[in-house]
């Protein structure tokens, strides 16, 4: 354990741990498919329910990510130069495609109309190059061990340290993670959400900072395996366990931060126009007009209609 930083299990975000078991209750619909089932041309028509299950219990091979950028910026991994880690959704939850405005939200970001939107669709003719798992604390634990590969017997000295090196840090709260069965489901969440969040506490700044700058890891990070819609906003609007409930819809999933090219990535990069908001963001569209393992610039997203 790393107990000088990382004290025992209480009941502080037991709340939160209440909440994820509810969860467990809810069978969540892809956004797009609300009161109607999936149906594309020449498909066979998919449930909800079974989409949701094969993309938990099965790591997907079809990823979305899309982010706002500076006029001029070059893309060519999956998150910026230097972190380990990027964030990115299932395609399957995006068919039929929303508009662009609704897309970010559903990720926990928001629309920005003043820059450059980069949409790319991932599809690893070698799964293993990105390592993608379902974004849950555990799971995110594990991939930090693997990610950094210290040794163990570092954590006796950082624990000690008064400025510990943050990447050892996170090492160390990752190694030392445990997730014991139990029988009641609360109590069994309580360990692993109440331990998580001690990640964010003010005398872990150093520990929140790498979180994000590696991994895009924000305290709106739920562990759920779902993104919180609009939590992008938390900070000004901070939400209660029912909003968060509500609000956890759509996948999410940790990838390393690879090459385009190494993660199957079809890109394209659109800068700013009038309508663009309204205009849907369609999968299938960044396949055909995205660059291979490259972006592409195209003009708008209307061609896509």
């Amino acid at each position: 354990m790393y107990p000088r930083i990382f004290p025992a299990v209480s009941l502080r975000v037991f709340w939160f741990s209440t909440l994820l078991a509810a969860m467990l209750l809810i069978s969540p619909f892809a956004p797009e498919s609300r009161g109607q089932a999936r149906q594309q041309p020449g498909k066979t028509q998919e449930d909800p329910a079974r989409i949701t299950d094969e993309l938990r219990e099965d790591t997907p091979s079809d990823f979305l990510r899309v982010t706002f950028v500076s006029a001029g910026t070059s893309v060519t991994s999956l998150a910026r130069p230097g972190a380990l880690r990027a964030f990115a959704t299932a395609t399957a939850f995006y068919l039929p495609p929303l508009p662009l405005k609704e897309f970010p939200l559903y990720s926990g970001l928001v629309n920005d109309d003043t820059k450059t939107l980069v949409a790319l669709r991932c599809r690893p003719a070698h799964p293993e190059a990105v390592d993608a798992v379902l974004a849950t604390w555990p799971n995110l634990f594990h991939a930090i061990d693997r990610d950094l590969h210290r040794d163990p017997a570092e954590c006796s000295a950082a624990a000690a340290s008064t400025t510990p090196d943050p990447a050892l840090q996170a090492f160390c709260f990752a190694h030392a993670y445990s997730d014991p069965t139990g029988s009641i489901v609360p109590h069994t969440l309580a360990a692993t959400f109440d331990y998580a969040a001690q990640a964010f506490d003010p005398e872990h700044k150093p520990l929140a900072d790498w979180l994000h700058t590696q991994y895009g890891a924000f305290p709106a990070f739920s562990g759920l395996g779902f993104s919180v819609k609009d939590s992008y906003f938390l900070d000004t609007q901070p939400m209660n366990a029912a909003q968060l409930l509500v609000k956890s819809v759509s996948p999410e999933y940790v990838l390393k931060n690879v090459s385009l090219k190494e993660a199957g990535c079809s890109c394209i990069s659109v800068a700013p126009y009038p309508g663009r908001a309204d205009d849907r963001l369609d999968p299938e569209f960044i396949s055909k007009a995205g660059g291979d393992g490259e972006c592409k610039a195209v003009k708008s997203l209307r061609s896509a209609h």
